[in-house]
């Protein structure tokens, strides 16, 4: 064998490490891109919606209720020798609400009894504009998990983002940009938007997860800076879960809150019939 043919073989013989390192890097960028495309991204997304328990598959389609806030509780910062005004006050008000599964929500107030004078009707009506905001921010945080959905069911552009402890969800709804953190049991831990964060708490159950708590961040131009934290007792009305006893406690900019508010006296609609209690 001449010299030629000896260092074209001596170059062969050095350049089939590079060649096999080649194919085999090839190989395994084969094999991530085909594993990344495997996930069915639609199916997950389908998936997520069924692990939750929301009241709209099961068949509701309205609920009404009467609400109870705990009075003495609200009035606990109160001097003593106010209260009992303050009770006989608030004892005149009625509470009820409106829910329905295309996410519409309305609470209303009447006052009972002779029409008050009007200092003392403003006095009512801005205590129950309160506990009416409570109220109607309680039921636009619980409704999504619990009642109508979460992820819209026509979603037709979103980013599913796949990491180490789950994926992260992005899409926008109504202008907004929601960004959805959830764990591998395709259980939420935050729900992000320009406005703020949700932290719910779930249970997990055989219909699904139901929420028993939240913690919310939010910025208003208005309001300012709020920050609360929910608890969620849950009560079972005709196979359904729904709120009992709802616990509020934060901050609104430097005013502390505290706010109990009570469910009673459901009438539900389910899809096809008629408002039973």
């Amino acid at each position: 064998m001449d010299f030629k043919k000896r260092c074209n073989k001596a170059v062969a013989g050095h350049r089939t490490p590079k060649v096999l390192a080649s194919l085999a890097a090839l190989v395994i960028l084969h094999t991530l891109t085909f594993g990344q495309s495997a996930r069915d991204d639609k199916k997950l997304l389908e998936d997520t919606r069924s692990a939750y328990s929301t009241l709209r598959r099961q068949g509701l389609s309205e609920i009404r209720a009467s609400m109870f806030p705990n009075w003495p509780l609200i009035f606990k910062g109160l001097p003593a020798a106010q209260r009992p005004a303050a009770m006989r006050l608030a004892s005149r008000l009625r509470f009820s609400i409106i829910a329905d599964r295309e996410g519409h929500i309305q609470v209303t107030h009447q006052v009972v009894g002779p029409k008050p004078p009007k200092a003392t009707a403003e006095t009512l009506d801005n205590l129950a504009k309160g506990v009416e905001l409570s109220a109607t921010g309680f039921l636009m945080s619980w409704a999504p998990f619990m009642l109508t959905w979460l992820i819209p069911e026509k979603l037709d552009h979103f980013v599913m983002q796949e990491q180490a402890s789950g994926y992260v969800l992005s899409f926008t709804e109504s202008g907004v940009e929601v960004n959805v953190v959830m764990n591998k049991d395709l259980l939420m831990t935050e729900l992000r938007t320009a406005q703020g964060t949700v932290k719910p708490t779930l249970l997990r159950t055989s219909n699904g997860y139901v929420l028993t708590g939240y913690e919310a961040n939010n910025t208003d131009p208005v309001v300012g800076h709020t920050e609360l934290k929910a608890r969620i007792v849950s009560q079972d009305v005709s196979g359904l879960t729904l709120p009992k006893t709802v616990l509020l406690e934060g901050a609104s900019g430097q005013t502390p809150f505290k706010v109990e508010l009570n469910f009673a006296n459901y009438r539900l609609k389910r899809v096809g019939s008629g408002l039973k209690g």
